[in-house]
């Protein structure tokens, strides 16, 4: 049954959003001055501010919604479709975030014309600036806004587009006030709202079920207790898998989705794209006081998105495995069924199951004189008349359900003038396990909590929004509209123009929010887009052959295949069958064709190619003091050294991923290892700080 809201809720998200006004208000005034305050605020962030809200900005409404659905899928493990951005993320810390803050960019288009010269540099700026701020941005806003749709649907009476509306109408707000220095302290505050909500969701549910408890052991007599021993019996009641398989850190070799192989490749080259740090990234990079801070930001984001994150909202998909339990077996068509003492007459009902988050509309036929209304699950409707042709003969009815607070096969009891009638075998079950999360909350927290937990869901959609729309912003201003369309304009000037490009921005997310029918696909796509951007992007600070010509041939080719795996992967196209469909495609495939198409393809044209101007790789050496030995005749002082970058990478690996096992540990009853992996992780990440030269780390 759909959550309930009641006015202190709602009082609380009316706090919330007159703050978020307020912020927009504050910075207003510092927000006039210039692209840079506008975008990157004067370059003045800290590392714990703009490593905060790089977290913020991923997560979205729709996260905790995602892992709860993984969860219910793939068990535990299945989360290393995200988990193995780790790796890029370390990348960046570590070989990329310093030499981002030397270049003194806003956007990472413009690196294109300091790192190359001529007119193919600058195509390649105003073309990467309009694939990434409208074409990429778009898709995963849209995603985003259609993701936050759930959201509302299981709070809010008013129709979900209509709240969807109202909190991008207020982050454009802000944004357009403030600039980036009103995302930023927003996202502060919306990270610890969107932490605090799950923290409290998940102390809430496991306190629910007597505590965490334990799994029951066949071989010495141990029975289950709290949610792992709940979890284990829903588990088997489920079939198909056991305990183990939910639980598991690692995906095992059995793995429905993610296979070994498919694993491998994740690890491999599932990352390229986000290695050298993706654009909101490199904007809180250039943001940053120093490059020591934005290393800073960068490692600081790396734990907290990856290690310290996700266990709140793990615990809660792991108890919708409990509350809303899938049913064995798989749902009829319809339900038959003879009145007693009737040979000649059936009732027909149609279909045969509802869902727990929407309930459904159900239609009866052949049914006996007299009838007036009917009960399931705790539900009692009228019947109402039903349209017109049906292949069922006979009288016919509707019945209208509403949400179910539980699944469970019910008997639907009719109540007719003749006797009243017992229908058996109506499932009712969770059709999208998204809808666990929300549907929890609201049986889960009392007034004001549940307005407090709201609001952190609502947060964490406006921290995506306010930072794509300055983001994609960005793009359009800088790189295209600056650079190519009014050169000389003044300060008051583009920061207008900017203010419109955030509407647009806006409005054409919006746009295409209304074509995403699957969002579990839009992300697939963009991890195997992703896979071919990368690898050139992240070479192109480390080997002087990298050209422009290179990086157009990597755009082109990625963009070529992964269209093109996509349309042979899609069995219709434009409603009608696809004459190209070839047959499933494993996304492992796709992601080894992508990404190895395009690096055979840059690699190529950086060897064969034209080749850089030396003056301007020895301004881009200058400048950025790249590490590499191919940029190293360029150079005038010494560029950092490489070996203590890949020690402290390998350092980073444990400082992210002990946590991650160890926090579980902690939580599922494996104290004492749980402990050793969170004191390994503390060990390491001291030595990756100890000072060794001043710009290594802010302390």
């Amino acid at each position: 049954m759909r959550p309930t809201l009641n006015p202190v809720d709602f009082a609380v998200i009316a706090g919330y959003v007159v703050f978020a006004l307020a912020v927009g208000f504050f910075f207003a005034r510092s927000a006039k001055k210039g692209l840079e305050s506008f975008f990157v605020g004067d370059r003045r962030l800290p590392w714990w501010l703009a490593g905060t809200s790089m977290v913020a900005t991923t997560f979205a409404a729709d996260t905790p919604l995602a892992v709860t659905g993984i969860v219910a899928a793939d068990g535990i493990s299945g989360n290393w479709i995200w988990w193995s951005w780790a790796i890029a993320h370390l990348t960046a810390t570590f070989f990329f975030a310093r030499l981002w803050r030397r270049s003194g960019v806003i956007t990472d288009a413009e690196i294109t014309e300091v790192r190359y010269s001529g007119r193919p540099a600058a195509v390649l700026r105003g073309v990467k600036a309009i694939y990434f701020g409208i074409f990429i941005n778009c898709l995963t806003m849209a995603w985003v806004i259609a993701a936050m749709i759930k959201i509302a649907r299981a709070f809010f009476d008013v129709q979900p587009a209509w709240v969807v509306a109202g909190c991008v109408i207020v982050s454009v707000a802000y944004t357009l006030l403030g600039g980036f220095r009103s995302v930023v302290v927003t996202d502060f505050v919306q990270f610890a709202l969107g932490m605090g909500g799950a923290i409290l969701l998940a102390v809430l549910v496991v306190q629910s079920f007597g505590g965490i408890g334990q799994a029951p052991n066949p071989a010495d007599g141990t029975e289950g207790s709290g949610l792992l021993g709940s979890l284990a019996s829903a588990v088997e009641a489920e079939g198909g898998r056991t305990l183990a398989d939910v639980l598991d850190l690692l995906p095992p070799p059995d793995h429905p989705t993610l296979p070994p192989l498919y694993f491998a490749v994740l690890l491999m080259a599932g990352w390229w794209r986000y290695a050298e740090g993706t654009g909101y990234l490199v904007q809180r990079f250039a943001a940053c006081r120093n490059e020591a801070h934005a290393q800073g930001a960068s490692l600081w984001f790396s734990v907290a998105h990856n290690s310290l994150r996700p266990w709140p909202w793990l615990l809660v998909g792991l108890a919708a495995l409990v509350i809303y339990p899938r049913l064995p077996g798989e749902a009829l068509e319809n339900l038959t069924f003879a009145p007693p003492g009737s040979s000649e007459r059936s009732l027909f009902v149609t279909p045969a199951s509802l869902d727990v988050a929407t309930g459904g509309e159900l239609e009866i036929r052949g049914l006996p004189p007299g009838c007036t209304d009917a009960d399931a699950g705790g539900q009692t409707v009228p019947l109402e008349p039903a349209a017109a042709g049906s292949l069922h003969p006979g009288p016919a009815a509707t019945l209208r359900f509403q949400g179910f607070d539980q699944s469970g096969t019910y008997d639907l009891r009719l109540r007719c003038a003749e006797g009243d009638l017992s229908i058996p075998g109506l499932r009712v079950e969770l059709v999208d396990r998204e809808m666990a999360y929300p549907l929890i909350l609201g049986r889960t927290l009392p007034p004001g909590l549940l307005g407090l937990v709201v609001v952190s869901l609502l947060a964490a959609f406006m921290s995506t929004i306010d930072t794509h729309t300055n983001w994609g912003a960005s793009y359009l201003v800088q790189d295209v509209y600056r650079r190519f369309l009014r050169p000389q304009a003044s300060a008051e000037h583009y920061v207008a123009v900017s203010r419109i490009a955030i509407i647009l921005i806006a409005l054409l997310a919006g746009i295409t929010a209304l074509f995403i029918g699957n969002i579990a696909s839009v992300w697939r796509f963009l991890i195997t887009l992703g896979a071919g951007l990368g690898s050139v992007a992240a070479a192109r600070w480390y080997w002087a052959r990298v050209t422009p010509q290179a990086e157009f041939a990597a755009l082109g080719m990625t963009t070529t295949v992964a269209l093109g795996l996509e349309l042979l992967d899609a069995p219709t196209l434009l409603g009608a069958a696809n004459p190209l469909f070839f047959g499933a495609i494993e996304p492992w495939t796709k992601i080894l064709l992508v990404a190895g198409s395009s690096l055979i393809t840059w690699v190529t044209v950086s060897l064969a190619g034209p080749r850089n101007s030396e003056h301007t790789l020895r301004s881009f050496a200058r400048r950025v003091r790249p590490p590499g030995p191919s940029f190293r005749p360029y150079l005038d002082s010494p560029a950092d050294p490489v070996r203590p970058m890949v020690l402290r990478f390998l350092g980073g690996v444990i400082v992210v991923f002990a946590p991650l096992a160890g926090i579980g540990d902690l939580l599922l009853g494996h104290p004492l290892r749980g402990l050793l992996s969170l004191a390994l992780a503390a060990v390491v990440l001291a030595w990756i700080l100890r000072p060794t030269e001043p710009s290594t780390l802010p302390s």
